[in-house]
């Protein structure tokens, strides 16, 4: 047990990967290993070396390719500089012009409550005092930050650590689920994405994709068919619009 906590440090010790919960970097760590059958307690210091380096690449792809800027968040919030805060996140920072867009969408279905998964900083840009906004990520230094936010602008929300790849248990009912260019990321092969769809607790769901290949290239075909025929198979109703860069699906349940 000592050596497991041991690796989630060093794994950890990385910049980009040091504001992850230590629970999330355990998982992962802990799958590595049963995936592969391997006993820590048996390993030669370059068999550890190679670990961290494996369990960081699937961290990296998990959470950290979305930080765009280095800049001090917590300065830029007690300075009130939103936008520039927004900016230091790649997808956020795509969706700044159009935030206005996707709260009309939001509005006009009269929402009071919204459930945000790996959220990054959206509730920056979307929280208001009128709303209940649960904001929900694998990184603890932006649900600090958040949570900082929330307090600032006595917003009634909640800030907590959730991993989409891990059953969905004890989370809040709302009327609206949130989830951007998550399940692009944690569902590689199309499996999970149903079975979070069908569990939400949410009235509603709004979930959204990139259009960019990893090159930077837009996409030929950027909707998702593979996501249209699980929602048409279950009878969920939904509409699309799109923004620049990014699709998005809203689900009326």
């Amino acid at each position: 047990m000592a050596e497991l906590f041991s690796l989630v440090k060093r794994i950890k010790e990385k910049k980009e990967l040091s504001g992850l919960s230590g629970s999330v970097v355990k998982d992962c760590l802990e799958s590595y290993l049963e995936k592969h059958r391997i006993n820590i307690e048996k390993l030669t210091k370059q068999d550890l070396k190679l670990i961290v380096k494996e369990v960081r690449a699937e961290l990296r792809f998990i959470s950290g390719q979305y930080r765009k800027s280095l800049k001090d968040r917590p300065k830029l919030l007690k300075k009130n500089n939103l936008n520039e805060l927004l900016n230091t996140h790649s997808s956020t920072s795509e969706r700044l012009k159009f935030y206005h867009l996707i709260k009309n969408k939001i509005h006009k279905l009269g929402i009071k409550s919204i459930l945000d998964l790996g959220c990054g900083l959206n509730p920056i840009a979307l929280a208001s005092p009128d709303l209940i906004y649960y904001a929900s990520d694998v990184k603890e230094d932006e649900l600090s930050l958040i949570a900082q936010f929330f307090k600032q602008r006595k917003i009634n929300g909640k800030t907590f650590v959730f991993d989409l790849r891990k059953p969905i248990m004890n989370l809040p009912k709302t009327d609206i689920c949130i989830l951007f260019k998550v399940l692009d990321v944690i569902d590689k092969k199309h499996k999970l994405s149903e079975k979070i769809l069908l569990t939400l607790p949410s009235k509603h769901m709004l979930v959204s994709f990139s259009t960019k290949k990893l090159s930077g290239k837009s996409m030929n075909h950027p909707q998702r068919k593979w996501f249209e025929k699980i929602l048409i198979r279950n009878q969920l109703k939904f509409e699309t619009f799109s923004i620049p860069n990014e699709i998005f699906y809203l689900i009326v349940r």
